[in-house]
Formats: structure tokens, C-alpha cells, sequence
């Protein structure tokens, strides 16, 4: 009788324990509609376009308490070329050039050195922290694949076919409740399957959706697309300074 008591005692515990810190997939994945862009440039060969950053417990993430970003890229071929896209980096408030990283392991390792590098410069970063300007440019509501038309699947087959059509994105994001017990090696199992892996080649006039991880990049100042063509190695900027302003940094208070 006292074990059984014991025992039922034990899986009353369960569903608070299942809930406490760590990174958890969510359950229920539904569709999130991206209707307006972040940030975009273009020069006479490549567009890249900023859809938006999926960050700590923000629209679209599919997982909590996450320690980095999620970029949701798209690019184009403007010329009559064949170009390829072999590497993309975001530029930190502080100036400092962060690569993507391909697992969680990586990238929980990363935004850990971002956050030495800025608490040496008296500044404290917090996941997800002062994301209200992002917020404010970007358009993000949830629907569902049927009402969307032709749907974009960041990270899914779809994209890695380069299937696109107009300027509406339904990357299959999940929104539902925290599944428990999940541990890290399924988090991670999400990141590598999800993430765009370079180079990538475009041919003339293809479009293509990028789904990147990166550390957590405070108030990221741009992002660097680099690739290369017949007449060799170039660089697009795309400015995200108004976009991303005070993203992950923790305001002083007044």
C-alpha cells in the first residue's frame, strides 16, 4: 500500500517536473503566415530578403526557452547567371561577425561567448528581451494551409524544392502545448531538420527560403549573404538595424 502511494504521489509530481526550465519542443504545430518582410536588399545580380527571426518564446517558435535565432530568409537571382549562395552572417551590435551553426550543442556554445563578449563591455543579454521594435515592423498571424493559398514550408520539403509563389509564407511552426519528457537530442533532431544547409545554387530568376540558426546575435546591425557567380565572389548587406534594434538586450534602467 505505501509503495502504490508512493508511486501515485510520484505521478502527480509529473506534469509540474515536465515543465521546469530546459528546451521543449512544443506540441500541435500550426501554420503562421508572415504577410510583411523585415528587411531587404538587392544588387543587380541577388534580392535578399529578411521574412523574419523566430527568437525565445516569440511568434512562431517551436520550442521554449530557446537560446538562439531562428532567420527566416528569402533569396532570388536577379541576373542571368547561376549563382550560388555559400555563406550568410549576422553582424552584432558590438560589430562582431557571428556564423550559423548547424545543432544545439553548437549553438547553445555560441550564445554563451556572446554573452561573456557583451557582460565584458557592461551589458547584460537576455533572450527575447526588447524584441518590441521587431514586433512592430513585422506582420505575423496564424492560418492555416488551406486559407493560405500556396504554402512555404521552412525547413520541410517544400523549400528545399524552392516552391514559391507570391509573398505569403506559411513555414509550419509549432504553437501548441509543451510536450513532456522531451529532452535535448529531439530539440536538436528539430534544428537539423528544419535548417537550410549551404551552398545553395540558384538559377536565373529562381527563389529560394532559407531557414538559418544562429547564436543569439544582440541587436544584430545587418546580415551578410555572401556568394559567388562567374565573375566571382560577392557580398549583399541587408540592414536590419531599424528591424532588430534592442533585440536580447537587456535596457538599463533609469
Amino acid at each position: 500500500m505505501k509503495n502504490l502511494l508512493v508511486k501515485f504521489a510520484f505521478l502527480l509530481l509529473l506534469p509540474g517536473l515536465s515543465g521546469c526550465g530546459g528546451t521543449k519542443v512544443l506540441k500541435e504545430p500550426e501554420a503562421l503566415a508572415v504577410t510583411q518582410s523585415l528587411a531587404t536588399a538587392s544588387d543587380r545580380h541577388l534580392s535578399g530578403t529578411l521574412d523574419w527571426v523566430i527568437f525565445r518564446d516569440g511568434p512562431g517558435t517551436w520550442a521554449r526557452n530557446v537560446d538562439w535565432d531562428e532567420y527566416l530568409i528569402r533569396v532570388q537571382n536577379l541576373g542571368d547567371d547561376s549563382l550560388q549562395i555559400t555563406k550568410i552572417t549576422v553582424v552584432d551590435s558590438l560589430g562582431t561577425r557571428i556564423e550559423a551553426r548547424q545543432n544545439r550543442k553548437q549553438l547553445v556554445k555560441g550564445t554563451k561567448e556572446t554573452k561573456r563578449r557583451y557582460k565584458g563591455e557592461g551589458l547584460k543579454v537576455k533572450a527575447g528581451v526588447s524584441a518590441g521594435t521587431l514586433l512592430a515592423a513585422g506582420a505575423v498571424t496564424a492560418a492555416t494551409v488551406a486559407s493560405a493559398g500556396a504554402a512555404v514550408v521552412y525547413g520541410g520539403s517544400a523549400m528545399a524544392a524552392g516552391v514559391a509563389t507570391g509573398l505569403l509564407l506559411v513555414p509550419v511552426l509549432a504553437v501548441g502545448g509543451i510536450v513532456r519528457g522531451v529532452n535535448n537530442s529531439k530539440v536538436n533532431s528539430q534544428i537539423e531538420s528544419r535548417q537550410t544547409l549551404l551552398p545553395v545554387v540558384l538559377q536565373e530568376d529562381e527563389e529560394k527560403y532559407l531557414d538559418i540558426f544562429f547564436p543569439l546575435s544582440p541587436s544584430p546591425l545587418q546580415i551578410e549573404i555572401t556568394y559567388v557567380d562567374s565573375r566571382g565572389d560577392h557580398t549583399l548587406i541587408v540592414d536590419t538595424q531599424a528591424a532588430l534594434e534592442g533585440l536580447h538586450v537587456v535596457r538599463a534602467e533609469k
